[in-house]
C-alpha cells in the first residue's frame, strides 16, 4: 500500500461539487484499495508467493537427517529366511543346527521394526545451489505480486479518470445544449421582430439537434464508463458510484530523464523479478554440475525383531558411510549442464530486454507528460479565447452585424475547446501515472 500512497499522492482529489448520485463520493485511493483487496489476479499472485515460498522450505529440508520407520511382518518356511529370523529374534540355539530342521523348518514369524536416519554430508553443491535457487524464486515471484499491484492500480487509475471525464464531456454536452436552445430562443424573437430570416431559425433548430445527439452519446459514454470503474474495481458492473466533478491536477516539477531511467532500473519490478530469475537460473547451473561429483552421507539404522507383534526378542544397530558417485553420470551430466546454461543465458538476455524496454517506457512517459503539460495550458488559453469570442458574436448578431454563421461557429469553438481542455487534463493525470509506473514508483 506504501507504492500506490506514493503513486497517489500527485493524484490527490479536489472536490467541487459531486455528481448527482445517492453516497459520498469515490476518491481515488479509495477506488484502488478496492481493487487491490478484490482483483482475483492479485489473489493469484499472493498463492504463488506462498508456494513460491514453501518450495524454499521444501528445498533447504533436504539438508535435514532423513528418517524412516518400517514395520515388516512375515511368516515363512524358508530355510535362509527362517535361519535369519531366528538369529536376528536371539532365538537361535544347538537344536536349530539339526539337518532335519534346517532342511525343513517350522513355520517362522518374524515381526521387524526398523528406524533408519541418513544425513547427507557433501552433495557437490546440489542441496546448497536448490537453496539458492529456490530463495530467487520466492524473490521473483513477490517482484511479480509487486508488478501486478503496479499495473491493477494503474489500470484503475485510468478507468476512474475515464469516468470523471465521461461526466465532464456529459456536462460540456448539456451546458452546450443550454447555449444551443438559447440560441434558438434568441433567433426565434429576432425572426418574431424581421430583424433575421427563419431560414436562420432552421439553422440554428439543426444544431440544437445537433448538440442534442451530443449529450445523449455523451451520457452514454458516461454510463459505461462507470461500469468500466467498477470492473476494474472488482465490484458489481450496475454498483453506483459518486465521483467528484473535478480531478486536481498533479502537483508536477521538473525531472531529470537520466535520474528517473537510473530509478526505474533499480526499483521496478518486473526487472527485480527478471533480474532474480536469472540469478535462480545461475544456481541451476550449479546443481547441474553437482551431478559430476560424489555425494558423500552417513547414516544409522536400529533395528528390532520379535515372533509376536510389538516386541524386542532380538534387538541390533548400524552405523554407515556412504560414498556415491555415479562414475558414468557425464552421460546425463553433461547435456543437463548445458541445458541449464542455456537457461541462464535466456533468463539473463531477458533481464537485459527488460532493462531497454523500461528505459524507452520511461522515456516515452517522461515527453507525454511534458506534451500533456504544454497542451493544457494551451487548451486553457483557447477555452477563455473561445468563451469571449462567442459573447462578442453573440452581441454582433443581436445587433444584425455578422451572421448565423459566425455564431453557430463561435459555439462549436467553444464546445470544441472545452472539450479538448477535458481531454487533455485526463492526458496529464494518466501520463503522470504511467511515469510512475515506468519508474516502479506507483
Amino acid at each position: 500500500m506504501k507504492r500506490i500512497a506514493l503513486g497517489l499522492a500527485l493524484l490527490a482529489l479536489g472536490v467541487v461539487r459531486p455528481a448527482a448520485a445517492a453516497g459520498p463520493v469515490l476518491t481515488l485511493e479509495e477506488a484502488v484499495a478496492t481493487a487491490l483487496e478484490r482483483n482475483p489476479l492479485l489473489k493469484a499472485a499472493d498463492a504463488g508467493v506462498g508456494a513460491a515460498e514453501a518450495q524454499v522450505d521444501e528445498a533447504r529440508s533436504y539438508r535435514l537427517p532423513k528418517a524412516q520407520l518400517t514395520e515388516f511382518a512375515s511368516r515363512s518356511t524358508n530355510p535362509v529366511v527362517v535361519f535369519s529370523d531366528l538369529l536376528t529374534q536371539e532365538r537361535f540355539g544347538p537344536a536349530n543346527f539339526d539337518p532335519a530342521f534346517l532342511n525343513e523348518p517350522p513355520p517362522t514369524n518374524n515381526w521387524n521394526t526398523k528406524l533408519a536416519v541418513m544425513q547427507p554430508i557433501w552433495t557437490g553443491g546440489k542441496i546448497a545451489g536448490g537453496v539458492a535457487a529456490a530463495e530467487l524464486g520466492a524473490a521473483a515471484a513477490s517482484a511479480d505480486r509487486d508488478s501486478a499491484r503496479q499495473q491493477v492500480s494503474e489500470k484503475v487509475i485510468e478507468a476512474y479518470s475515464g469516468a470523471v471525464l465521461a461526466e465532464s464531456y456529459r456536462r460540456v454536452a448539456g451546458e452546450a445544449l443550454s447555449t444551443a436552445e438559447a440560441h434558438v430562443k434568441l433567433v426565434k424573437d429576432m425572426v418574431e421582430t424581421g430583424m433575421v430570416v427563419r431560414s436562420d431559425l432552421l439553422q440554428a433548430e439543426v444544431k440544437e439537434f445537433e448538440t442534442r445527439d451530443m449529450l445523449i452519446r455523451a451520457e452514454s459514454h458516461a454510463a459505461v464508463a462507470r461500469a468500466a470503474l467498477n470492473m476494474a474495481m472488482g465490484q458489481p458492473l450496475d454498483d453506483v458510484v459518486t465521483l467528484p466533478e473535478s480531478v486536481d491536477l498533479p502537483t508536477l516539477t521538473e525531472r531529470d530523464l537520466p535520474a528517473l531511467t537510473d530509478e526505474a532500473i533499480g526499483a521496478r519490478p518486473d526487472l527485480k523479478a527478471a533480474l532474480a530469475r536469472a540469478g535462480a537460473a545461475e544456481k541451476m547451473v550449479q546443481v547441474a554440475k553437482a551431478g559430476w561429483y560424489p555425494e558423500i552421507g552417513v547414516g544409522g539404522a536400529y533395528e528390532a525383531n520379535a515372533e509376536d507383534f510389538i516386541g524386542a526378542d532380538g534387538t541390533n544397530w548400524t552405523i554407515v558411510g556412504t560414498v556415491s558417485w555415479d562414475i558414468l553420470g557425464g552421460f546425463s551430466t553433461r547435456p543437463r549442464v548445458r541445458r541449464a546454461s542455456e537457461q541462464q543465458r535466456q533468463a539473463a538476455e531477458y533481464a537485459e530486454h527488460l532493462r531497454q524496454k523500461a528505459g524507452l517506457e520511461v522515456r516515452q512517459a517522461f515527453y507525454d507528460l511534458k506534451a500533456a503539460r504544454e497542451s493544457l495550458a494551451h487548451a486553457a488559453k483557447a477555452v477563455e479565447s473561445a468563451r469571449a469570442s462567442l459573447v462578442i458574436v453573440e452581441d454582433r448578431y443581436k445587433e444584425g452585424l455578422t451572421t448565423l454563421v459566425e455564431l453557430l461557429a463561435g459555439q462549436t469553438a467553444l464546445t470544441a475547446s472545452r472539450t479538448r481542455e477535458v481531454s487533455v487534463r485526463r492526458d496529464l493525470l494518466l501520463a503522470d501515472a504511467r511515469l510512475k509506473l515506468a519508474i516502479g514508483r506507483l
